[in-house]
Order: structure tokens, then sequence, then C-alpha cells
């Protein structure tokens, strides 16, 4: 499970390059394709009472894997939202612990 949410990044733009994306990320995270969730967020952002063009960013939320894990993965993100046309683009993740993370009331922790 790493769930990466999109924000200010249009759907259609996730939709052409999710596959490749996926297998990319799958190559950083080393795992496989059926533990990804792609969701784009739509939301409106403000700065001084104006609505603004949202600025791009994506959460990854996932288990830790590490610096150098995320920096790869980072990267790809980065990547593939560039050839969409997003730069720059911010990346945030977010490590879930897995005693607090639950598939049908069991937890993944020790």
């Amino acid at each position: 499970m790493p769930q990466l949410q999109f924000h200010g990044i249009d759907a259609h733009a996730i939709q052409h390059c999710s596959t490749q994306l996926v297998d990319d990320l799958c190559q950083a995270m080393d795992t496989t394709p059926d533990n990804f969730l792609l969701e784009v967020i739509q939301s409106t952002q403000i700065l001084s009472g104006e609505v603004v063009t949202p600025f791009p960013f994506v959460d990854v939320r996932w288990f830790e894997r590490g610096q150098s894990v995320r920096d790869q993965s980072a990267a790809v993100i980065a990547k593939h939202l560039n050839m969409a046309g997003y730069n720059p683009v911010e990346i945030i993740f977010t490590a879930l612990e897995p005693h607090a993370y639950y598939e049908n009331a069991t937890h993944f922790g020790e």
C-alpha cells in the first residue's frame, strides 16, 4: 500500500501516466502494482481572499522504506508530473504506522 493523493493536478494527466508511473514506482519501492492506490483530489485553493490556480502537490502515504527509496520515489513522481506539464511539484511522504493500519480489523504491526 502506497496511496498517492494528487492535489492541483488534472485527473486526465494522472490517468495518462498512471501505468508507467506505477511501474516505475514498483521498481523503486520493490512492490507490485496491485498495492497502489492513485487518487486525484479536486480542491479549491484560496490565497488572500482569491481563488487561485491550485499548486500541484502529491501526498504519498506509505509504510516507511527509508531515505534512499523515498528519494527514488520522489524522483519518479516528479519526472512523470514534470512530463505532464506540472513543474514545480511538491511531494510529501506520510509514514503510516503498521500497528495503526488495519485491514478487516487486523492491524499490520507487531
